[in-house]
């Protein structure tokens, strides 16, 4: 009876103990598996992961995605802003043709048939005034032109010409800007894969000294403000990550939208 009382006495700080030393021992075989170290698995943080589904952060990017020039070949296929002033340049060629045959517009050929009585009619007063038949057919071409049309023709022809000469202008300066937008885009986004890589080990390496401390905090071998300190080093490197991912992605985009493909036209076959 006596023991019984001391027990329910002294229940709940028991059940503290067993639950305390339970989920010790499941700590320390989640931290400390029995298996031997050659077989276990590696610790790898959650940053570690692809960061899109077609590229691999834990390898080159530089073998992943086509050499720059056959990326800036398609973007001068593809890019919106190559295709528009490709649509500039042939608007130019068109509208210098039709300034070239607009003088025609002057010119209008003509054709009348009558049938009936053959019947003459007289032009003139005179006999000698040529004399044609009622009936029959006639075709001819009527020429009305504007003299303003004849004289500003050769300006007009000039002017157009020069316009299409700055809109092929103006195409070139847009291929050079893509390709230097390009180029710049395409090496930050090479910087920022490697950059992120760095990172992922730097947050590997603080994510094992974070679970380590833990144990050690649990059996009381540390103090919390050292557990504290290696938390924030944990913090600081998952959080450079994720800037650096930010940017990777970032870059990697811009280049996208630069070529006007999809990030799988990129992406060199395996």
């Amino acid at each position: 009876m006596s023991s019984f009382f001391i027990t329910a006495r002294y229940r709940p700080f028991v059940v503290f103990l067993f639950l305390l030393a339970g989920s010790v021992n499941s700590l320390w075989a989640q931290r400390f598996p029995t298996t031997s170290v050659d077989r276990r698995a590696p610790v790898k943080p959650a940053t570690s992961q692809s960061d899109t589904a077609l590229l691999d952060v834990s390898k080159s990017l530089a073998e992943q995605m086509l050499p720059f020039d056959r990326i800036y070949q398609l973007a001068l296929e593809h890019s919106p802003a190559v295709r528009f002033e490709d649509a500039m340049v042939d608007g130019k060629v068109a509208n210098l043709q039709v300034t070239k045959v607009l003088i025609l517009q002057g010119v209008s050929p003509f054709f009348t048939y009558a049938s009936g009585n053959q019947a003459y009619l007289n032009s003139g007063t005179v006999s000698s005034d040529f004399v044609q038949l009622a009936n029959g057919h006639r075709y001819g071409v009527n020429i009305q032109l504007a003299l303003s049309e004849v004289v500003g023709r050769r300006h007009r022809l000039s002017q157009m010409r020069s316009e299409l000469k700055a809109a092929n202008a103006r195409r070139d300066l847009i291929r050079v800007e893509l390709q230097r937008d390009l180029n710049r885009s395409y090496q930050a986004t090479m910087t920022a894969h490697r950059l992120l890589g760095i990172r992922i080990r730097d947050a590997q390496t603080a994510l094992i000294a974070f679970r380590i401390a833990e144990v050690e905090m649990q059996q009381g071998k540390i103090s919390s403000v050292a557990f504290a300190s290696v938390s924030n080093v944990l913090a600081i490197a998952q959080s450079n990550v994720e800037k650096e991912r930010g940017d990777f992605l970032t870059y990697l985009y811009d280049m996208v939208a630069l070529t006007g493909v999809p990030l799988a036209a990129l992406v060199a076959s395996r």
